[in-house]
């Protein structure tokens, strides 16, 4: 008799357990038992009214089962992204930017101008894909001053991405963008150059020197960068600052700073021979050489993507302009352009060079227009 009067407490109990949510589903229940495979078949049988579709909502909403009521569809959120496709196809386009100059934006690799009023140039950027590169900035909250100032987009496809950074390097001087950030004119550079004793120096020099001077070491925007250039050098090396001249000696064969805290191998000190030191000098030196311009004239970087080829015109390290096959003719630039060395190309160029990746051929007859 106990034991019928506790299950009857707890069966009493339990009921009244049961959640809000749970007694206005139940209605819920006997209408969709496919929806709630779990509710007692008992409850399958009766047939109550139906509850508001609101109310519904925020009940199953609050169970984390808002939107299962709609079998077979994906769940949805409010805060889910929308599909690229429909974003491109919703999106509203400045009006005050030429359209025409957006539609005709490649998905190909090259640079883009953002002009302004007048054709200003205000922006120069590179991208392998133009056309997704450009709509970024127009998705870009943070640039709708640059936006607002824009009215048309200018695009200049190249064949590959060596021939877009040269070409991107050779607008931003030539057009000086208002809002790119400009490298600082380059009033003076330095190097390390080695003197009679065979000492490295630093050493300043004009910048159309560099296609043409043998023996120099490292390109520097300053003489306190070049000198801490070789500081450097010499510790990595376990030089001796005595013999590459940072330091001067009290005495003969007194040791250097390096040499006490046994850093120099003691060239100092004649432990180690001058050939010797002088041969690991060059070698560390071999490191920072600046190659010269090793053709007589102007010759023609081979760029092949996308289907079509470019030929860069390259003299002393200095991007001149591109040929294709739309283009037959190198734009006329400033006199000053086109003469000497140019440290930004030279960067660029230098290290596939000596990878040997690069393609070079003789370019005879070289048919540059002049302003």
């Amino acid at each position: 008799m106990n034991n019928k009067k506790d299950l009857a407490s707890a069966m009493n109990t339990i009921s009244h357990r049961t959640s809000l949510t749970q007694l206005f589903t139940r209605p819920l229940q006997a209408v969709m038992p496919a929806l709630m495979p779990q509710a007692p078949a008992a409850l399958h049988v009766a047939q109550p009214r139906k509850l508001p579709a609101a109310l519904v909502d925020r009940l199953l909403e609050q169970e984390g089962q808002r939107g299962l009521r709609h079998a077979g569809l994906p769940r949805a959120t409010f805060n889910a992204p929308q599909p690229a496709a429909h974003r491109a196809a919703t999106f509203s386009y400045p009006l005050h930017i030429d359209r025409a100059s957006i539609e005709a934006l490649p998905a190909a690799c090259g640079v883009y101008i953002l002009r302004g009023v007048n054709d200003q140039a205000l922006y120069v950027g590179r991208s392998v894909n133009l056309r997704s590169r450009v709509l970024a900035h127009l998705h870009n909250h943070e640039e709708q001053f640059l936006i607002g100032q824009t009215r048309r987009i200018e695009c200049r496809r190249t064949a590959g991405e060596l021939g877009a950074a040269l070409l991107e390097s050779s607008l931003l001087r030539d057009l000086r963008p208002a809002h790119n950030k400009m490298q600082r004119t380059k009033r003076g550079l330095f190097t390390l150059r080695l003197n009679d004793a065979g000492q490295p120096q630093v050493a300043q020099v004009e910048e159309r020197e560099f296609s043409r001077a043998e023996n120099l070491f490292g390109i520097y925007t300053s003489e306190r960068a070049a000198q801490e250039a070789l500081q450097k050098m010499v510790e990595r090396h376990g030089l001796c600052s005595i013999a590459t001249g940072l330091e001067q000696p009290d005495g003969i064969g007194m040791a250097c700073f390096g040499r006490q805290i046994r850093r120099c191998r003691g060239a100092c000190t004649g432990e180690e021979t001058h050939e010797q030191h002088q041969q690991r000098l060059m070698q560390a030196l071999e490191d920072l050489r600046i190659l010269p311009w090793p053709y007589a004239g102007p010759m023609a970087l081979v760029e092949q993507g996308d289907g079509w080829q470019q030929v860069h015109v390259i003299d002393h390290w200095r991007y001149l302009g591109s040929l294709d096959r739309d283009n037959r003719q190198l734009a006329s630039r400033p006199a000053a352009s086109l003469k000497g060395f140019d440290l930004d190309s030279y960067k660029l160029m230098i290290q596939p060079y000596l990878l040997g990746q690069l393609e070079l051929r003789p370019l005879p007859g070289l048919p540059l227009a002049q302003g």
